[in-house]
């Protein structure tokens, strides 16, 4: 069974969404959800942190473009932080690392 679990923190600048588990077709609306809800409480700058993030297949991937769109058009943006391994490896093979630049100053909220 696919399991996603995510965890909301509001800091002052921006949410951190952090996730943990997988992203596919039974959890990537779970996402949706969250980053919507983010959004519909005007918080327009996000940041997932995808540290504990096991695997990711299309539909997750979709999921995570949609929502940078969504806050772009809030007049924000959503940032992919620890995207290391398997899910650095699907953005390059996609094509979207530039969709989901490196953010070392989001990395560094996140150690704090």
């Amino acid at each position: 069974m696919t399991v996603l679990s995510l965890t909301i923190t509001d800091h002052p600048a921006v949410t951190v969404i952090a996730l943990n588990g997988e992203i596919d077709a039974l959890t990537a609306d779970h996402l949706r959800q969250a980053i919507d809800q983010a959004l519909a409480r005007g918080r327009t700058h996000l940041v997932v942190d995808t540290a504990g993030l096991g695997f990711c297949d299309s539909l997750g991937l979709h999921t995570l473009i949609a929502g940078q769109r969504r806050a772009a058009s809030a007049g924000g943006s959503l940032r992919l932080v620890h995207a290391h391994g398997y899910l650095q490896r699907l953005l390059e093979l996609t094509q979207l690392t530039g969709l989901f630049p490196r953010d070392p100053q989001s990395e560094q909220l996140l150690v704090r």
